[in-house]
């Protein structure tokens, strides 16, 4: 794993207030009882600030619900390797 996908982990399990290894095996974010609207607005905030307000331009990181889809994305637009 790379480390910007462990800086991706960590910002994750901070905002949610749970361990890593919990988003690290999870498959959908809605699995994490921690996990609510409210805090998946403040994980997308954080990745804005963590990306130079990058993320925020990203239509479908609104939709991804898992951590998964979201280091995908992330990918698919350059902002992690």
């Amino acid at each position: 794993m790379k480390k910007k996908d462990i800086d991706v982990y960590k910002a994750i399990s901070k905002i949610l207030k749970t361990d890593e290894k919990k988003i690290i095996n999870s498959k959908n974010l809605r699995d994490i009882d921690e996990w609510d609207s409210l805090n998946h607005l403040a994980i997308l905030i954080q990745l804005d600030k963590m990306f130079s307000n990058k993320v925020s331009k990203i239509s479908k990181m609104k939709d991804a619900d898992s951590i998964i889809k979201i280091i995908k994305l992330l990918r698919e637009n350059n902002l992690i390797e």
